[in-house]
C-alpha cells in the first residue's frame, strides 16, 4: 500500500480503532468517531505536486452524513467560518460544484495531525447542522429550492462556465448562489429566493437586494452584465399581494431581473 508507513504512523498516534480502504490513488481512513447522526466519519489521503493533501472527499456537501451544508443562514455561517479559522481548512470546488474540505502539507510525519483536524472539522460542521436556527419548514423550504435550481442550471449550462456558491469577494462575505461567466469580462449573478411564508420570502427577497448591492460594489463590480433573481413561486410563501413592493423595489434598486421557477426555461435566453 502506497501509504502503509504514513497509516501506520496515525495507528500508532491514535489507536488501534482506525481501519482504511484503498481507493485508487487515495486511502480513505475510517475513523472511530462519530457524528451527531451516528455515522463514522472518514477523511482521505492523497499525494500531488509534491504534498499530501487530506478532504473530506465532497462528504459534507453531499449529505453523505445525513447533513445539510447550506451557509444561507447568518448564524450558521458565522459558526461555520470559525471552524474553518480554528482548524485552518480550505476549501476548493469540484467537477460537479461539490465543495471539498481539506488541509495539505509537504511533510509525512504531519498528516496524523491534519487527519486529526479534519475529522475534528467534520463533526463540528456536522453536529451544528442539526441545531435548527431557522424553522423546520423554512430551512427545509431553502434547502430543497437550492438542490432543485442547482441541478437545473447544472444541466442547462456548461459546468466550466459556472460556479455555485461562488463568493464575489476575498472576504468571503459576498456570496452568489450561482455565477455564470459568459466570458472573462462578463458575468451573471444569479440568486434564489424563497420561503416557506411571507415573512421567509420577504427575508429572502431582502437579502438578495442587500447583496446584488454588494456585488456592483465589489472587485468584480465592473464585470456584472446581468442579475437574475430566480424567484420560487411554488413554494408557501410566494404570496403576491404581500410580495409585490419586496420585488419590485428589487428590481428597481438593483436594476436586476427575475425569473419565476415555474418559467425557468427562460433563463436559457437571458444567460446565452
Amino acid at each position: 500500500m502506497v501509504f502503509e508507513e504514513i497509516y501506520n504512523d496515525i495507528k500508532n498516534a491514535f489507536g488501534q480503532l482506525w481501519t482504511f480502504k484503498e481507493r485508487g490513488k487515495s486511502l480513505e481512513i475510517i475513523t472511530p468517531y462519530t457524528t451527531t447522526t451516528q455515522k463514522f466519519i472518514s477523511v482521505f489521503l492523497s499525494y500531488k505536486d509534491d504534498e499530501y493533501i487530506v478532504s473530506d472527499g465532497g462528504w459534507i456537501d453531499s449529505g453523505f452524513y445525513e447533513n445539510a451544508y447550506n451557509l444561507e443562514d447568518d448564524v450558521y455561517r458565522k459558526i461555520a467560518h470559525h471552524y474553518f479559522n480554528a482548524f485552518g481548512i480550505k476549501e476548493i470546488k469540484g467537477p460537479s460544484q461539490k465543495a471539498y474540505f481539506y488541509k495539505k502539507t509537504i511533510t509525512p510525519i504531519a498528516v496524523p495531525s491534519l487527519v486529526f483536524d479534519l475529522s475534528n472539522f467534520i463533526a463540528a460542521m456536522v453536529s451544528m447542522s442539526e441545531i435548527e436556527f431557522v424553522e423546520p419548514e423554512e430551512r427545509e423550504t431553502k434547502e430543497q429550492f437550492r438542490r432543485s435550481a442547482n441541478e437545473y442550471l447544472q444541466a442547462v449550462f456548461p459546468k466550466e462556465k459556472m460556479e455555485l456558491g461562488a463568493y464575489l469577494d476575498d472576504k468571503k462575505q459576498i456570496r452568489m448562489h450561482a455565477v455564470v461567466k459568459q466570458s472573462s469580462s462578463k458575468l451573471i449573478l444569479i440568486n434564489y429566493i424563497t420561503g416557506s411564508n411571507p415573512y421567509f420570502f420577504n427575508n429572502s427577497i431582502t437579502k438578495t437586494n442587500f447583496l446584488f448591492e454588494l456585488a456592483e460594489k465589489s472587485v468584480v463590480g465592473r464585470f456584472v452584465k446581468k442579475k437574475i433573481s430566480l424567484i420560487d413561486n411554488t413554494a408557501a410563501g410566494y404570496v403576491p399581494t404581500r410580495i409585490a413592493t419586496f420585488i419590485n423595489h428589487l428590481l428597481e434598486n438593483t436594476g436586476s431581473e427575475k425569473i419565476d421557477w415555474s418559467e425557468r426555461e427562460k433563463l436559457n435566453e437571458l444567460i446565452t
